[in-house]
């Protein structure tokens, strides 16, 4: 995997391909929370829920990981 960010400031955004989907991580900081929202999409349909993470580092690592298991999941059906 080879993370691509491809928006950056109030929103920011990483790109990558497993098992030849495409994940797209968007998370921001959420002043009510004090915590970094991530939200998933794979080719590009949304995730249900959202994750709150305490860095913009660990909000993309933890989406990331996720929508990987997601992936594999899926694949075995």
């Amino acid at each position: 995997m080879a993370r691509i960010q491809t928006e950056s400031g109030s929103r920011n955004v990483q790109t990558d391909t497993y098992k030849g989907r495409q994940i797209e991580i968007a998370t921001g900081y959420d002043a009510i929370s004090d915590k970094w929202q991530a939200h998933i999409y794979i080719d590009g349909q949304k995730l249900i829920g959202k994750l709150l993470c305490h860095s913009m580092n660990e909000a993309f690592d933890e989406a990331f990981r996720a929508a990987q298991a997601e992936i594999d999941q899926r694949a075995q059906f």
